[in-house]
């Protein structure tokens, strides 16, 4: 016969995702999984917004939002509150695992995007081409690869 503690309350993502730290990260081989874009056809911006979801060889998900301004020559990528300002608007996702520093005490926001600033992006040196050679800008399809 099997006695459970009734008192004691269990945390089902504490058993199901793997602890991490975002030293660990940087050893993991990254790519771009999906790429959604974010369209409104009745307005005349020439900012498409959207969201790319990074995965690594141990099925991490990092989900960042991006924008992308058309120059007129060029598409230019940018993360939004990674390399823009746009703290508010932001959203930073992590799938897959729960992210935790030195002591033990859950990643914050910040040291999360410069991680991803400083460690991730120059991880994927050819993610912006990726995300924009995967966007059909005619279409406004969603790439799942």
């Amino acid at each position: 016969m099997q006695f459970f503690d009734l008192g004691h309350q269990f945390n089902l993502n504490d058993i199901l995702l793997p602890t991490q730290k975002l030293d660990d990260l940087q050893f993991h081989d990254w790519f771009l999984r999906k790429v959604r874009v974010e369209y409104d056809c009745l307005n005349s911006d020439d900012i498409l917004h959207g969201q790319a979801v990074i995965q690594s060889d141990q099925n991490i998900q990092i989900e960042l939002e991006w924008a992308i301004l058309d120059t007129g020559h060029e598409l230019q990528v940018t993360f939004k509150g990674i390399e823009t300002i746009e703290d508010s608007e932001v959203l930073i996702v992590v799938k897959g695992a729960k992210l935790v520093d030195q002591d033990n005490h859950p990643v914050s926001t910040q040291i999360l995007r410069l991680w991803i600033e400083g460690t991730l992006l120059p991880l994927l040196p050819h993610i912006k081409t990726q995300i924009k050679s995967h966007l059909n800008l005619w279409d406004y399809v969603e790439y799942d690869g």
